[in-house]
């Protein structure tokens, strides 16, 4: 009987030390992050944070916020550390932007052609971001109309069906695979495509906890 008496504060103790354990674990996350924030906040270019502890995406410049998106909803595949560097090797879409060549009026000899200038309107919401070392991230809008809500049904298959596939394919070439899928607003996932160019680095914060 006095055994039964101790169980509970051995429970306390239990349940305490673990959480004790996963605060430090987060400290330790949060370190890397900013740790690793400042190495690439020293040079000039803008840089993003995709934080999927906090569901947002920051764009910043030498530590400065310059944009903050909302990720209404993510998952991720594959063995990805808590902390991830790397920089956008390539942007691919089904319909990239392209630009217009824009002719003048026939008879105005002195009329140049001139290039049709892109705007934030132009840029695809559905889309995929490669960062080295074989991180895929997959951008997607928000569902905002039944039709819409009806056709992103597709995304869950091709995600649980796709990724094994890939997860395979590239382990036989003993290479590392990630794969990450964000949910934004339509306009939001524009702007990113828009702001996040080949070249620039990227930081991905993802701690053990998945939602």
């Amino acid at each position: 009987m006095k055994c039964l008496r101790w169980m509970p504060l051995l429970f306390i103790l239990l349940t305490g030390s673990e959480a004790v354990s996963g605060e430090n674990d987060s400290l330790k996350y949060e370190n890397q992050l900013l740790e690793t924030e400042l190495r690439i906040a020293h040079t000039p270019q803008v840089y993003s944070i995709f934080d999927l502890k906090n569901k947002r995406i920051w764009l910043k410049a030498r530590g400065l916020l310059l944009r903050e998106l909302n990720i209404e909803t993510f998952r991720v595949w594959g063995n990805l550390p808590a902390v991830k560097a790397g920089t956008l090797i390539r942007k691919s879409a089904l319909f990239p932007p392209r630009r217009v060549l824009v002719n003048p009026k026939a008879g105005d000899e002195e009329a140049q052609p001139s290039v049709e200038t892109l705007e934030l309107k132009d840029m695809p919401t559905n889309y995929t971001l490669v960062l080295e070392g074989n991180v895929s991230i997959s951008v997607r809008p928000k569902p905002t109309r039944l039709l819409s809500s009806l056709w992103s049904i597709r995304y869950p298959v091709q995600w649980y069906l796709g990724r094994p596939v890939l997860t395979v394919w590239h382990a036989l070439w003993r290479k590392p695979f990630a794969s990450i899928e964000i949910v934004l607003e339509e306009s939001d996932a524009r702007s990113l495509y828009w702001s996040f160019l080949e070249g620039m680095k990227a930081i991905v914060f993802s701690p053990r906890s998945r939602p």
